[in-house]
């Protein structure tokens, strides 16, 4: 009887302790990575700011006959300091000059994750 007794608590310990383990993990995955914001989002609470187009290429990739522009860039936000982005984006074609090295750019970026940046339009 001791012997079954003893199997029983050590199944029992056993299996709380698999279970701790996987909360755990799951509360460590979840604290670990921030949430990313959508370009919606972006759009709707990112931060405005300024940026200065230090390399600009097509990738290639048409959207609606629009090319796909990878952008390095210089962002320069009211608060905190500069940071170099680089972006992916279908740039809507206004009929003026193309972005090139040293084009001034609207962008707005998520705070909470630099990386995350999308182009507004450029300052003319």
């Amino acid at each position: 009887m001791e012997l079954i007794v003893i199997q029983i608590v050590g199944i029992l310990e056993g299996a709380i302790i698999v279970v701790m383990f996987f909360a755990g993990w799951k509360l460590l995955k979840m604290l670990g990575k921030p949430k990313r914001m959508t370009v919606q989002e972006i759009e709707k609470n990112g931060v405005l700011a300024e940026a200065i187009v230090l390399n600009a290429n097509e990738t290639g990739l048409y959207i609606n006959n629009l090319p796909q522009i990878k952008l390095q860039m210089q962002v320069q936000p009211d608060k905190g300091r500069n940071f170099v982005a680089e972006v992916q984006q279908v740039i809507p074609d206004t009929g003026k000059e193309p972005l090139h090295s040293g084009s001034r750019i609207m962008v707005k970026f998520d705070p909470g994750n630099r990386k995350e940046v999308i182009v507004l339009r450029a300052i003319t």
